[in-house]
């Protein structure tokens, strides 16, 4: 708000008694012209009857009522120009009377009245944060409005007075200020929330700072335990056919919905709330309530994954696959918490911190791009997702098995060199000779620490690895071979349809791929035996099931004449829970359940062109699409929803409690049916993951220097910014005598020409 020099207006008592006010009032009204002859005299009575009403205190009496109603009907007999002289006068004898220790009667509200729309309510209040950066004169003047606010229920402007400088403490983050302030105010609403007539603007207030505070979740504790019955009073309202009950009802179920996501509940005192909600469903659209800011906070909480990714020119494939990961908590915790010095952990723990703690909206991961990228990778071409999460982690598994091998001993290195073969060509899959295990590893009393070394799995063998018994059998000979592969991924086909419309479900295509396979024509397998290309049967068999399983639906069909991928368009049914039947070396079988966390999805025609974006879940019925840097609210029925050529390529589930039926559509061989019920155990709970993502203080030193600083900048840009949209322009009065805009024609002044911000 632009504002003029004024000469400042010493805090005293009113030099005028009031009857000596009324006689100059009325004789100014009685003679127009008098007013506009002697502006400054009409400031000083305006000046004085400002301060004079702050010292009085509350009662009927029509004098009062005369002095207030020549403050709001003054201007209309002076000239535009002196009109804001006269506005200036009385805010700034009203705020430094507020700002000193004495109270300010509510009659002095008439001050306010004078910017009587929003957008220059909103000026007036960029000036008080102006007038002074102490934040007791901003604390005096909000609890003096609060305190006229609930001697007066009519008045609508106050309320936005009071909002306006709760955006204000945030866009200034000035939080701790804004924190007591908004306490103190939740208090007051809850007090007069019950009286009758006062509903309409304490729920305004209420769910303005809700909504508003977003760094701390103490305003909203404290609104549970009253929640149900402000629930309770607006479902009176709303019985009574009122606009309040209806409208403020709904928000207000849908407001402490998205509290509960973006403050998560680790000491479980939202369960009271949670069952008084289940009875007032949330509305379709409840995220929006909230701007659609409902993500958990990051300072107060640890899970802040709304944090989006710049697409550096086609990197869509990298940024879908990294938002999958950080969703990927105990990966995320493990990566970040661990000591592996190793260039590519150094990049993905630094991005993964900041995805996590950041508050910004997006960042560049150029970084880690440049130490991630596959070497055949064209920068700024289209590349396959599924690819590169091999190759990244493929490369993280290395250089932890690089670090792991410079710790032994040379010579005991090269005895062991050949115990564990690393894979050359699919990253996805590792092959161990079933026999070498058994002929190499000593347990020799000088050799067992060696041992266990050498066989201790990686950070990403722990998150991600399965074993299975991969079995040949000739269909000329019967002889069998058989491999133990270590597998990172499960890629599943679909099977032939013959031209058949079949109906795809990940579960059932999971089960295809345990099955047996015929080894026939152009899939021949070669016997060792026999000397020669055979038909056969490929069979497997899962020894050990991953924390972490990773499906890969190939949704293409190699043209060998073209070289082309040509991409299936199947309609597959996304189960949110599968079950992976696990036939361990030693004991009885056992079923796995695993639970939907993150799909990567491919748009487009073909698997060499398109888009990837992702779908992740952070908390329960807690999903967000991650479309680049651009990160939305959703819900998994949008995934279900999909059709093509939106195609969901990669799934994520992770394992969850373990199955209580036995008899779901698993491959079960033929001689294990007849005892299935018997030998078919169910895994023990202890094996089942739950980790949060760690918090801020969790993180070792260097990490948290890292987010410290990178908030800090953002902090700093954010305030440089703000602070400009604050700053105060010199008033153009060559305007003055321009004639009104068109929208003039009452009585009323445009106040919208009147202050310049």
């Amino acid at each position: 708000m632009a504002v003029k020099c004024v000469a400042e207006v010493p805090h005293s008592q009113p030099k005028y008694d009031i009857n000596q006010m009324i006689e100059h009032i009325e004789m100014l009204l009685a003679n127009p012209e008098a007013i506009r002859d002697d502006i400054e005299g009409v400031k000083k009575l305006c000046e004085q009857i400002v301060l004079y009403l702050a010292h009085t205190p509350l009662r009927k009496d029509m004098q009062l009522e005369k002095l207030r109603h020549f403050l709001q009907k003054v201007s209309y007999h002076v000239p535009k120009q002196h009109t804001v002289e006269i506005v200036e006068v009385c805010l700034k004898t009203l705020y430094k009377h507020m700002v000193s220790d004495e109270e300010t009667s509510i009659y002095a509200s008439v001050v306010l009245d004078l910017l009587d729309k929003k957008e220059l309510i909103k000026q007036g209040v960029q000036w008080i944060f102006q007038q002074d950066n102490d934040t007791k004169a901003i604390k005096k003047v909000f609890k003096t409005l609060m305190s006229w606010l609930t001697a007066n229920n009519q008045a609508n402007d106050l309320v936005t007075w009071i909002s306006e400088i709760i955006t204000g403490l945030q866009e200034l983050q000035k939080h701790d200020v804004l924190l007591e302030l908004s306490c103190s105010s939740v208090k007051s609403c809850s007090m007069y929330f019950q009286k009758h007539g006062y509903q309409t603007i304490m729920c305004s207030i209420l769910f303005h700072i809700l909504a508003t505070v977003e760094h701390s979740p103490d305003v909203f504790h404290m609104i549970i335990p009253i929640a149900p019955t402000i629930l309770l009073e607006l479902g009176k309202q709303k019985e009574k056919s009122t606009e309040l009950g209806d409208d403020y009802q709904q928000r207000f179920i849908d407001i402490l919905t998205c509290l509960m996501i973006r403050f998560p509940d680790p000491e479980h005192q939202y369960r009271e709330l949670k069952e008084c909600l289940k009875s007032y469903p949330r509305s379709t659209h409840f995220r929006q309530v909230l701007n659609g800011n409902i993500v958990p906070n990051s300072v107060m909480t640890s899970a802040n994954a709304r944090v989006g990714l710049v697409n550096l020119g086609n990197t869509c494939y990298m940024n879908s696959v990294l938002q999958a990961l950080v969703m990927t908590k105990q990966f995320s915790r493990e990566i970040l918490l661990s000591k592996i010095d190793a260039p590519l952990f150094d990049q993905i723990q630094e991005l993964l911190a900041l995805l996590i703690h950041s508050h910004r909206q997006e960042l560049n991961p150029r970084a880690l791009l440049a130490a991630a990228r596959p070497p055949d990778f064209v920068p700024g071409y289209q590349q396959d997702s599924s690819e590169f999460l091999g190759y990244l982690l493929e490369k993280l598994h290395e250089q932890e098995k690089q670090l792991i091998n410079k710790r032994q001993r040379p010579a005991a290195t090269e005895d062991q060199s050949q115990l564990v073969k690393l894979p050359s060509e699919n990253p996805n899959t590792m092959a161990i000779e079933q026999n070498s295990i058994v002929s190499e590893a000593r347990t020799t009393p000088q050799d067992t620490t060696l041992n266990e070394t050498l066989l201790r799995p990686t950070l990403i063998q722990r998150m991600f690895d399965g074993k299975l018994f991969v079995t040949y059998q000739c269909g000329v000979c019967d002889s069998k071979s058989t491999n133990l592969d270590a597998i990172r991924s499960f890629e599943l086909s679909f099977p032939e349809s013959n031209g058949i419309k079949t109906e795809y479900s990940v579960q059932k295509l999971l089960d295809f791929y345990c099955s047996s396979e015929k080894l026939i024509g152009d899939n021949q397998y070669y016997c060792d035996k026999c000397k020669q290309l055979c038909d056969g049967e490929r069979s497997i068999r899962i020894t050990k099931s991953p924390r972490n399983l990773i499906l890969t639906l190939k949704h293409f069909r190699y043209d060998l004449h073209r070289h082309t991928r040509a991409k299936l368009m199947n309609q597959v049914q996304h189960n949110e829970t599968i079950s992976l039947r696990v036939t361990p070396e030693e004991g009885h079988p056992f079923v796995v359940q695993y639970s939907l966390y993150a799909a990567v999805v491919h748009a487009g025609t073909s698997m060499d062109s398109g888009h990837y974006y992702t779908y992740a879940q952070d908390e329960p019925d807690c999903w967000y699409k991650f479309n680049d840097n651009y990160v939305t609210g959703c819900s998994v029925d949008e995934l279900h929803a999909l059709s093509s050529p939106n195609t969901p390529y990669i799934l994520f589930y992770q394992m969850s409690a373990p199955s209580t039926d036995c008899t779901m559509s698993l491959c079960i061989d033929d001689e294990m049916e007849h005892n299935a019920s018997a030998n078919l155990d169910l895994v023990s709970t202890d094996d089942v993951p739950d980790c949060q993502l760690p918090r801020l203080e969790e993180l070792p030193p260097r990490l948290r220097d890292l987010v410290h600083v990178h908030n800090q900048t953002y902090k700093e840009e954010k305030r440089i910014t703000t602070q400009k949209r604050f700053e105060v322009h010199p008033m153009n009065r060559d305007t003055d005598d321009d004639p009104p805009p068109n929208s003039c024609g009452s009585n009323s002044f445009n106040y919208t020409n009147r202050f310049i911000f």
